[in-house]
């Protein structure tokens, strides 16, 4: 995990240092030495993040749509920060904190995020928020074609993680 103290100056150059670390690798879903590397703490404000280059939604069997195959991922939580009695304690997402983060992340490609709030029972515990931006096989943004689950682009005999279980349980 990377530890941004006082000396760091800015936000901007904080993001600057979480998109190199991210250029190392992919994450596809596993644990890896690679997500523990891009995680985060401004220690000062207390943000958490986590910024990844996420691979494998549409290979993987969750999005049935390709467009949504691989995507830069920013994940922003908060607490309190250091210095403060409660240091460490959960804070709500801070809309206006949050929209500063991702604009020092994403710069001119913010019109490009798809903002989720939390899903799991662990992201909805820590208020975690994920902003991404979904991307061609070069790594640039691109405004997916349909849903998520839209299967109007997706390849002949492609099948989704439900459909590759039952196939399992019938063999």
């Amino acid at each position: 995990m990377q530890r941004f103290d006082a000396t760091w100056i800015g936000k901007d150059g904080i993001a600057a240092r979480m998109r190199r670390l991210a250029l190392t690798g992919v994450f596809d879903g596993q644990p890896t030495p690679y997500l523990d590397k891009c995680t985060g703490i401004h220690q000062a404000s207390g943000v958490q993040m986590i910024f990844t280059r996420d691979t494998g939604m549409h290979a993987s069997g969750w999005f049935k749509n390709p467009d949504y195959e691989r995507c830069w991922h920013l994940s922003l939580s908060f607490r309190s920060p250091d210095g403060n009695k409660d240091a460490g304690a959960r804070l709500p997402y801070d809309e206006r904190a949050g929209a500063e983060w991702v604009k020092a992340f994403f710069g001119d490609w913010t019109r490009y995020v798809w903002m989720e709030s939390p899903f799991s029972p662990e992201g909805k515990a820590c208020d975690v928020y994920h902003h991404r931006v979904f991307c061609d096989a070069g790594w640039q943004p691109l405004i997916p074609r349909g849903e998520v689950y839209s299967r109007e682009f997706t390849e002949k005999g492609w099948l989704s993680w439900s459909d590759k279980q039952a196939v399992e349980v019938e063999s």
